[in-house]
């Protein structure tokens, strides 16, 4: 068993070792590697500190990040930004079909029941260029009247304004009724004739406009029915297109 020896003034040797360990310890203290170690742990948990601090509040400190003003910029690429729509371009027509007068192709048949414009319209100008076909007698077999012109399968479409005229008052409001027939002349030598265009109750009061379809046709006939014998009928503005 060891002895434990007390000094005059109370203290034993335990005291003395108890302040040579302080005096060790302050000795470690003060020793360069310890302080730069602590330093580095300090800094340590500092920086650790910020990159949570920047993780949840997205705070950047800005490292890493480029300056915008010496970031390279990519030229673009040839080539217009906005390309003009593409699409069909619009084409000019080559021409429209021209317009024959009929009273200058050939009469074919019934050039008898052709007449000159009455004298009571003469001169006015909705009376151009007439084309005047008789009425019938309504008698016997004169109940109808035609008037075939040639057309030779060269003509599409027929135009023209029917206009009756019946010279006694008392007939003013006859009707007269026209058809516009095509005749076909087939390989056998004989002949189609097909109705291509109707015109019911033209009047005096009420002209009408008859259109027909020709395309393929070597003849036109008119043919018409009056309700009085004692008129005309007068085709105005009559004419073919050419194909």
């Amino acid at each position: 068993m060891t002895d434990i020896c007390v000094g005059p003034n109370g203290h034993g040797h335990g005291e003395g070792m108890l302040r040579d360990m302080g005096d060790s310890g302050q000795s470690r203290a003060a020793n360069p590697f310890v302080r730069v170690t602590l330093i580095f742990t300090v800094l340590g948990v500092l920086f650790t500190a910020l990159t949570l601090a920047r993780d949840v509040s997205g705070w950047d400190l800005g490292w890493g990040k480029a300056d915008p003003s010496t970031t390279p910029t990519r030229a673009p690429e040839g080539g217009p930004v906005n390309p003009p729509a593409s699409g069909p371009a619009t084409v000019a027509p080559a021409g429209s079909p021209s317009a024959v007068r009929l009273d200058t192709l050939p009469v074919e048949a019934g050039a008898a029941n052709l007449a000159k414009l009455p004298r009571q319209l003469a001169g006015r100008p909705e009376y151009d260029r007439p084309i005047v076909i008789n009425c019938p007698r309504n008698t016997g077999s004169d109940k109808q009247r035609e008037v075939a012109f040639r057309l030779q399968r060269r003509f599409l479409d027929l135009t023209a304004t029917v206009r009756p005229y019946f010279p006694s008052p008392d007939d003013r409001e006859g009707a007269v009724l026209v058809y516009a027939q095509v005749a076909i002349r087939e390989k056998d030598a004989t002949v189609t004739r097909v109705v291509r265009g109707q015109q019911f109750d033209a009047r005096m009061t009420a002209p009408r406009d008859l259109v027909a379809d020709v395309e393929g046709a070597d003849e036109l006939v008119l043919r018409i029915q009056c309700e009085f014998p004692d008129g005309a009928v007068v085709f105005t503005g009559a004419s073919v297109t050419a194909g």
